[in-house]
């Protein structure tokens, strides 16, 4: 049988992104249940193969709640997904006996799910496949790692907001965000609601003298606290259910940084937004800071700042018209909204840049 090579659009489309980016290891964050990133993936895949590029992928574990498909009640939710021959992937063993494209195991982990442990595998017969890697953040950076020094190619992980850790950086050299217009009520607030979350995932890099203190502390728990010139005037400890009363009591010289071993949350930004204390927040990266919107833009409205150790790096924004809770927005109307948004980004729809190429049989678009 001929090959059948779809159709290129005329200019950049998502996978040229991707490469002018010059990334190596690819997030696809979904940044609420069924956003479409199994879509997304689909069609990089589709296009890598189309390009005769070696490509290896995976997928973060997701809550039953984030679920791309219809599955069996109280299974393990998995991301299936077609593959060609000579894709190379990284699944729970459980997975490999639900595979309807043929899996050779090229090398074992030592990273455990619910479905089993962690092997890489190599597609000998092209068909669909269960994908389900490891949760932890540093098993899926050590797989996402090792996939692309087995396969030589381009390594795309995919997952949802709720362990979003696997889109960190470290992990992954570049992220595409995925919208659906189910996200909030209207597409127009769905816009809104996507370029808030972009600025809390591009919350710039902090000061040397910030990131040395996180490599220092960061383990023991506590919380460094530098002063203007970033020299280090103590410590935070952890547990505290007021950390203001510590923070305004160290002394002559105040505490102009905080640096966060973990993560930020609202239990410690409240009182923080509710005194008169302000300072430079640090954490390790973007996808640690999880604080309501209104308590974020109070802290920056106040003159309060927040800075990452690790930044993260958005290649794209994809969008998804579909909306499972309402009437579908129009595609090209939604994927215009998103992008005058956020109009330092590439704004693509996949399904749109696809052509007619998406209404081919799925299972078998290499043939």
């Amino acid at each position: 049988m001929f090959e059948r090579k779809p159709k290129l659009p005329e200019g950049p489309d998502l996978l040229d992104r991707v490469v002018a980016a010059g990334c190596q290891r690819v997030a696809i964050l979904g940044l609420h249940a069924r956003s479409g990133t199994r879509t997304v993936l689909s069609y990089l895949v589709r296009r890598i193969h189309a390009r005769s590029w070696p490509i290896a992928v995976t997928s973060a574990p997701r809550l039953p709640l984030e679920i791309e498909f219809e599955q069996v009640p109280a299974a393990q939710p998995v991301t299936r997904l077609a593959l060609p021959d000579g894709a190379f992937v990284a699944t729970a063993a459980d997975t490999v006996r639900t595979a309807e494209g043929g899996l050779e195991l090229v090398e074992a982990t030592s990273w455990q799910t619910p479905l089993g442990p962690v092997g890489l595998y190599r597609v000998f017969r092209g068909g669909e496949v269960d994908l389900h890697g490891p949760s932890e953040t540093h098993g899926m950076a050590e797989v996402l790692a090792r996939l692309g020094e087995v396969s030589g190619g381009l390594v795309v992980v995919d997952g949802g907001w709720e362990r979003r850790a696997f889109a960190a950086p470290g992990t992954v050299d570049g992220t595409i965000l995925v919208v659906g217009s189910s996200y909030s009520p209207s597409p127009e607030r769905s816009a809104a609601a996507t370029r808030y979350v972009v600025e809390t995932l591009s919350v710039p890099p902090c000061e040397e003298a910030a990131r040395v203190a996180w490599e220092e502390t960061a383990s023991s728990g506590a919380a460094a606290l530098l002063d203007a010139r970033g020299k280090a005037i103590g410590v935070l400890p952890p547990g505290l259910e007021d950390p203001t009363r510590a923070l305004e009591s160290q002394g002559k010289a105040p505490a102009s940084t905080v640096v966060l071993p973990h993560g930020l949350n609202d239990e410690f930004m409240i009182p923080l937004v509710r005194s008169t204390f302000r300072c430079i927040l640090v954490v390790r990266d973007a996808t640690r800071i999880n604080v309501a919107p209104i308590y974020f833009k109070a802290w920056l409205k106040a003159n309060g700042r927040f800075q990452v150790v690790r930044p993260m790096r958005i290649v794209a924004v994809a969008t998804n018209p579909a909306n499972h809770a309402g009437p579908d927005a129009d595609p090209v109307r939604f994927r215009d909204l998103v992008a005058s948004a956020l109009p330092q980004f590439s704004v693509h729809d996949v399904v749109l840049e696809s052509g007619d190429e998406h209404r081919k049989p799925a299972w078998k678009f290499w043939e």
